[in-house]
Parts: structure tokens; C-alpha cells; sequence
């Protein structure tokens, strides 16, 4: 599994920039840069609401339809490290994958 690094800091599964989601999906199909990519399991953070797992999961399965990245191997991510970013993002099109790599 793939370390995630998350500066989606707004992101309801965002905890100390790891990832609390037990799965995420990075989109892209036609994607041939990372800032065409985006983590669709994003939910922008809402006062008052937090996610109940308290640190970030170490065992996240990544989910990658952008299929012209090197990582992509059977629609999952490969990579040994993940970074999304995406700072003050309200909707998923707003982050992007920057570990991205076009073939």
C-alpha cells in the first residue's frame, strides 16, 4: 500500500495530513497532467463534523482510472507514496493527484 500525503486539509478524511478513508479513487481517464486528476473520495469538512477514525489508515486501497498514469496497474495505484493537494478545495475537481506520471 502507498503512504498518502493529503494537503486537502479540509477534507472530511484528512488527519494530520494522512487519510482516514478506508478507500480512495483517484479520476482522470484522459488525464495527461496531474492537475487534470482528482481524488473523488474528497468531502469538503463541515463544522462541527469529523471523521470517526482517529489516524490516518496505513492500508488505503487506491483506486486510479487515470490510465495513462505509470503507476496505474489494473485501475490501482502502484505508487509507494501518494500526495494530493488541493488546498482550500470545495468540490473533488478542485485536489488533484500530483504523484501523477504520464507514460
Amino acid at each position: 500500500m502507498a503512504e498518502i500525503k493529503c494537503t486537502v486539509t479540509n477534507c472530511y478524511f484528512n488527519k494530520r495530513l494522512g487519510c482516514t478513508a478506508p478507500t480512495i479513487a483517484v479520476e482522470g481517464k484522459r488525464s495527461d497532467e496531474s492537475r487534470s486528476t482528482n481524488c473523488d473520495t474528497f468531502i469538503e469538512q463541515k463544522p462541527g463534523v469529523r471523521s470517526s477514525v482517529s489516524e490516518p489508515l496505513s492500508d488505503t486501497d487506491i483506486k486510479c482510472m487515470a490510465a495513462k498514469c505509470v503507476y496505474n496497474e489494473s485501475q490501482r495505484c502502484e505508487a509507494t507514496d501518494i500526495i494530493i493537494n488541493g488546498k482550500n478545495a470545495v468540490v473533488p475537481a478542485e485536489t488533484c493527484c500530483s504523484t501523477f506520471k504520464v507514460k
